[in-house]
């Protein structure tokens, strides 16, 4: 038995987008069935289908960032790491007379929300109840880091040697080796005082994080604005969703910022050439212990707090200045490949194609995929596909299954067919607009969503994605400019509703010059059966579902 993965799925609207002559089976949770009654089936189509490495992928101003690390029993490890520029919430700041920052008790932090959902509202002083989502790790809970977070002074570039070409970063050693070699000091996080944080033994929590008032002195106050030390009786003044609360040094950020010339801080394009950005660096401490998770970037910031005189009374003020992560970034990826995977992307044949498939985020591998056999007439036109033209069908339905090869990996839940020639998503996926309460399950009807075992969710069974649009496009379309036969790829994907490529380092090696975006911000791997498999059952294929004319 088997079912589709959609935690809590409910479909809200279909656009039905299909031949009215197929028929098909949208009970329960399965979406693409497998009820074709009366038509005619053809399933002895040729498919070539092969693994290619990526190598280097374009990971600057990717739409969501991770940290931490992975560890997948077939593929490997792999560790991310993330650098980011910063701006001035309020460019050209006046920090008043004789602004300073008391490091015993003015704290400079650090914050940074992980994609959460909130579950539950707190009462009074609780705190509310959070779920992250999409984390990584069979000891995500538990596993512990070395944190580092340094002051960068690599600067990240809008543009690059070409002024009309937007500058391009990868995620591998050399990009990432750029910003290593230009770290400015030791860690931000590691210094000695009241307000240190303790960040080598750094682990990721679910926990909201709360502020409570105090007065200039970092008491605590009450509701009547007297200090008190009864936990209840603190009065919230903020909460934040779950995220990365790191203590900076204050020490630091008063020769950084209040030191600074009034110059470096009039406009945030001077300030980015002056504080140039925050390079974060996370060390497993055990290796048998993983855990990754997603970090919204966009919404982090660094809150300076420092005290300055009132020039008449020379009474001490606090106050604060706010510094966004904003500007450009960069995800940076340490891969450990395992040597069974290195030994698949070597032996890969896109002449025979292979036996087993192998799609992994990232900087991992994708799947390249050719129909319809040769052109033995050079016509520029597969002969399959000349015989299927000529006997002018009527297309009802068309699917790709493919059936996974369970060998350890934690398998990816959603993998995603696009047109590899144009680097563009396919007419299905155009055409199909329908949405479930999760959004990674929207596109139900053009599929790829993972079958699990009934009696295991471990264990994946197939994958099915419908073409019937593009298949019948190829075989029906009258227009030579867009009814050509492309190649297609296959991707895993963290974000179904993202179809945007990026490109990569080596596309002479890759074979093509971008990929799916939603695969390079998936941190996970799933293996299935090819064209060349010996087992029948499992074999990919093409299956075309048609009439033909009265």
């Amino acid at each position: 038995m088997k079912k589709i993965v959609l935690k809590s799925a409910l479909l809200l609207s279909v656009m039905f987008l299909i031949s009215c002559d197929q028929d098909f089976n949208t009970i329960g949770t399965d979406v693409i069935g497998d009820d074709h009654f009366g038509l005619e089936k053809n399933d002895d189509i040729s498919v070539i289908a092969y693994t290619k490495s990526t190598g280097e992928v374009q990971s600057n101003n990717l739409p969501s960032n991770m940290l931490g690390y992975y560890n997948d029993p077939f593929f490997g490890t792999t560790k991310a790491s993330f650098v980011t520029q910063l701006t001035l919430a309020s460019v050209d700041p006046d920090f008043g007379f004789e602004a300073t920052i008391e490091s015993a008790t003015d704290s400079v932090y650090l914050y940074v929300p992980y994609l959460s959902t909130q579950t539950a509202t707190g009462t009074g002083n609780e705190p509310n109840t959070y779920e992250l989502n999409s984390t990584y790790g069979e000891d995500f809970e538990t596993a512990t880091f070395d944190l580092k977070v340094y002051k960068s002074d690599y600067f990240l570039r809008d543009f690059g040697t070409n002024p009309e070409e937007r500058q391009k970063y990868y995620s591998g050693a050399t990009d990432r080796g750029l910003v290593e070699s230009h770290l400015d000091g030791a860690p931000l996080n590691e210094f000695t005082g009241a307000l240190a944080s303790e960040t080598t033994a750094f682990k990721f929590s679910n926990e909201e994080i709360i502020l409570y008032k105090r007065n200039a002195n970092g008491e605590f106050l009450d509701s009547s604005g007297n200090v008190t030390t009864d936990e209840s009786a603190r009065v919230v003044s903020q909460r934040l969703a779950p995220g990365m609360w790191i203590n900076l040094d204050p020490d630091r950020f008063k020769d950084i910022i209040l030191n600074a010339s009034s110059s470096d801080l009039i406009n945030n394009n001077i300030f980015k050439e002056y504080f140039k950005g925050l390079y974060f660096q996370m060390n497993e401490n055990n290796p048998d212990e993983d855990a990754l998770t997603y970090l919204d970037f966009s919404k982090g910031y660094i809150m300076m707090q420092y005290r300055s005189k009132d020039e008449a009374t020379s009474e001490l003020t606090k106050k604060s200045l706010r510094i966004n992560m904003s500007g450009n970034t960069v995800n940076f990826f340490q891969n450990n490949f395992s040597s069974a995977y290195g030994a698949a992307l070597n032996n890969s044949n896109s002449t025979t194609g292979d036996e087993l498939l192998y799609m992994k985020g990232n900087e991992g591998s994708v799947v390249f995929i050719d129909l319809f056999g040769p052109d033995t007439d050079a016509n520029s036109v597969p002969d399959q596909l000349e015989q299927l033209r000529a006997e002018n069908i009527l297309v009802n339905d068309a699917f790709l299954t493919f059936y996974v090869k369970n060998d350890g990996q934690k398998n990816a839940t959603r993998i995603y067919l696009y047109d590899a020639t144009n680097n563009a998503p396919l007419l299905d996926y155009i055409y199909d607009s329908s949405t479930a309460t999760d959004p990674k399950n929207n596109k139900l009807l053009f599929g790829g969503i993972l079958e699990v075992e009934e009696d295991n969710e471990e264990l994946g069974v197939k994958f099915r994605i419908r073409i019937r649009s593009h298949i019948d496009n190829i075989i029906n379309g009258e227009n030579p400019n867009t009814n050509k036969n492309v190649r297609l790829g296959l991707s895993v994907t963290d974000n179904i509703a993202n179809s945007s490529s990026y490109t990569v380092f080596d596309s002479e090696n890759f074979g093509n010059e971008k990929l799916p975006v939603g695969s390079i911000i998936s941190p996970v791997g799933t293996i299935v059966y090819g064209n060349n498999t010996s087992d029948e059952s499992k074999k990919l294929k093409l299956e075309i579902y048609y009439t033909k004319p009265n």
